[in-house]
């Protein structure tokens, strides 16, 4: 049966699924979170159980294997429901959004959140930082080898959520992967897949996105190569 979540702003529309761990995957930076998110939904086998929808999103539709479907869906599977978006939620929404995300988690009895960022850097130490909304949860990203990042802001629905989620008392973490750039990093969202694995004791498959990531670095260092052999265009005074 098909239940209805609603704020100001957005309505959920989706099947209820009770004690689940939730997942959150929105694109940001390095399309972080929408890589993972599609990787579950294939690895997993997750299966479509409802969407959310508001007047305030995008007018758009996803093709998925030549079929359109919602821009951002909710799945399940293995114990996991995933709420996956394909565009960036407008920030006049995010606040209702989370609202209705959490109202949710609630009626269903949801276990935890897991959400994701990324981190820009200047150079890559291949690690993957976290941070939680209790010192709990902390503890527990530190017992696995996980750098906690002490100070910041984490903007967007991965802040939200979380401080949402801490005055419900639902435990809510933040995974970040490190990023060189805003283009598309597989290879930094196979990091955060081990990590994920341990925190949900799976063995989700990254080699998708490794080798994506290395037709990725093989254009574009096939398009550096091309640029430094390309004669320079002559000046006209």
């Amino acid at each position: 049966m098909m239940v209805e979540t609603k704020t100001e702003c957005c309505t959920i529309l989706s099947e209820e699924i009770k004690d689940a761990v939730v997942i959150e995957a929105s694109p940001g930076v390095g399309l972080i979170g929408n890589i993972l998110g599609w990787l579950l939904v294939e690895d997993l086998k997750m299966r479509e159980i409802g969407y959310i929808d508001s007047k305030y999103f995008p007018p758009l539709a996803v093709l998925y294997k030549g079929v359109a479907i919602h821009p951002f869906r909710i799945y399940e599977g293995e114990g996991i429901v995933m709420f996956l978006s394909d565009f960036i939620v407008p920030p006049n929404v995010v606040y209702d959004m989370t609202n209705a995300i959490v109202d949710w988690m609630q009626k269903n009895n949801s276990k935890e959140l897991i959400t994701f960022n990324s981190l820009m850097v200047r150079e890559k130490s291949h690690r993957v930082a976290g941070a939680g909304n209790s010192k709990e949860l902390s503890k527990k990203l530190a017992e696995m080898e996980v750098p906690v990042i002490p100070f910041g802001n984490i903007n967007g629905i991965s802040g939200t959520l979380l401080t949402r989620c801490a005055s419900q008392d639902i435990p809510a973490t933040c995974l970040f992967a490190e990023v060189l750039n805003q283009y598309p990093d597989p290879r930094a969202a196979a990091e955060v897949i081990e990590v994920l694995n341990k925190m949900l004791d799976k063995d989700i498959d990254a080699e998708p996105l490794l080798k994506e990531a290395q037709e990725i670095e093989s254009r574009l260092k096939k398009l550096a190569e091309s640029v430094q052999v390309e004669p320079e265009s002559p000046i006209y005074m």
